[in-house]
């Protein structure tokens, strides 16, 4: 786990979350968006089992772009000097930072996958968008608890997060040429 975390992180360990004497093998925020990649992936491929491929309403597609920059704008102004962020604000803006791609990604992946995708909109109904981010909520507080008992699994949930993210979005675009797409008649096929 840590040459993965190498692979993608400064791995500091003042910057990275702490779980009992466990130290995360990539930072706060990498951890952030990595696992809340994965988290949002999970609950999306719960909630829209349709193959849902329209991206979601403009009003949800410029918050999560504000979920996006706001993680660009605290990376560069920590970087910068401009103000120093904490462990907490880095983890929180990298979950919604990469729950904000997996998001954008998903449709994505639904029409270049399924051979019949559904023509049909993710969060189409705001309720499904506030309970989205009600369980992404849950599991940035959860995180930020940091029970020591959770240590291990922390650890090797972040690394393999890192693995997970990057395979998705290979596939994704393996997708995108004709000769691999809109194949599958369902999921894992």
């Amino acid at each position: 786990m840590e040459i993965v975390g190498f692979s993608v992180c400064h791995q500091l360990d003042s910057r990275s979350l702490i779980f009992g004497e466990t130290v995360s093998p990539i930072c706060s925020r990498c951890a952030g968006i990595y696992m809340g990649f994965i988290i949002a992936a999970l609950i999306l491929f719960i909630m829209f089992r349709k193959k849902q491929c329209e991206l979601p309403p403009l009003y949800i597609m410029i918050i999560l772009g504000v979920f996006f920059i706001s993680t660009i704008i605290d990376g560069l102004a920590s970087y910068l000097g401009i103000y120093e962020t904490n462990n907490t604000v880095r983890f929180s803006r990298g979950t919604l930072c990469g729950a904000a791609i997996i998001t954008v990604l998903y449709p994505v992946f639904n029409f270049q996958y399924y051979r019949k995708p559904v023509k049909e909109r993710i969060f189409i109904r705001p309720v499904t968008f506030i309970i989205f981010c009600l369980i992404l909520a849950v599991f940035i507080v959860f995180s930020l608890l940091r029970p020591p008992w959770l240590g291990s699994f922390y650890y090797y949930f972040s690394g393999v997060s890192v693995i997970l993210t990057f395979f998705f979005v290979s596939l994704t675009m393996i997708f995108l040429i004709p000769g691999f797409s809109q194949k599958a008649g369902r999921l894992f096929t």
